[in-house]
């Protein structure tokens, strides 16, 4: 895999590209916290309508309207996405696919909080990935002049889809449909990249999986028998393939 060269903008641009990247991704966060909250239930139930505490329905804010309880720890979601989204604006600032990029990290987030909550990732938040992707890219490819980036970026999307598609059907239950699903989209950011990045993502999500289990069971925090949530690492395996990958085409 290449090694990032320049990331665009320096100086007090940069600067507003990480600003804009994180308070972009703050914003998002808080608006899908109760998103979050709502589908933060175990596979096969309906999400959820009332506050856990009070049994008011949910609103469309951030915590109940009525007892006031926050809809999930209080911003915690928001600053994780603040600081991955602002990563992002700041690995392609300058770019026409920093916005692509900003999406998939802040619906990444959303979908890591669910996971890690319930073991599930939910349809509402995989799919959308799909055709935002492909809108955000495609605008991106009109900017930068490079349809071939978009080819790629789509085939990639179906390769890594397909690749894990099989290791579910083999795997006897070990990888879900929402992970597969979650491929796909993960895919078609990194074929954006290039096929290094593609399969130093997919590679590095197994190999952060691995080493986060070992130590866990190291400390006896987990045994064999534990099911542990692969969602996360598959995105943070492509956070950092994207953070070292090549430099993306500016404007």
């Amino acid at each position: 895999m290449n090694t990032l060269i320049s990331t665009g903008p320096a100086g007090s641009g940069l600067a507003g590209w990480v600003l804009a990247g994180a308070v972009v991704g703050f914003l998002s966060a808080a608006v899908l916290r109760t998103t979050v909250f709502r589908l933060s239930v175990p596979s096969g139930e309906p999400p959820r309508t009332t506050c856990l505490r009070c049994a008011t329905g949910v609103s469309a804010i951030f915590r109940c309207p009525r007892c006031h309880v926050s809809y999930g720890v209080p911003l915690v979601l928001e600053f994780v996405t603040a600081a991955v989204a602002g990563l992002l604006a700041w690995r392609f600032a300058g770019s026409p696919a920093a916005p692509a990029f900003v999406f998939i990290g802040v619906i990444g987030v959303a979908l890591a909080a669910v996971d890690i909550s319930v073991q599930r990732l939910p349809n509402r938040l995989t799919v959308p990935l799909y055709p935002g992707l492909i809108v955000l890219f495609g605008a991106a490819a009109l900017l930068s002049g490079r349809a071939d980036l978009l080819l790629r970026a789509i085939f990639g999307g179906l390769v890594l889809g397909t690749a894990y598609l099989i290791l579910a059907l083999v795997g006897r239950g070990q990888l879900g449909g929402g992970d597969v699903k979650l491929a796909g989209g993960i895919g078609i950011a990194l074929g954006w990249l290039g096929w290094p990045a593609v399969f130093a993502g997919a590679a590095l999500g197994f190999v952060l999986m691995a080493v986060v289990c070992l130590a866990l069971l190291a400390a006896r925090r987990i045994t064999l028998r534990h099911s542990v949530s692969f969602g996360p690492f598959m995105l943070a395996g492509a956070l950092v393939a994207v953070l070292l990958s090549a430099a993306a085409p500016t404007v």
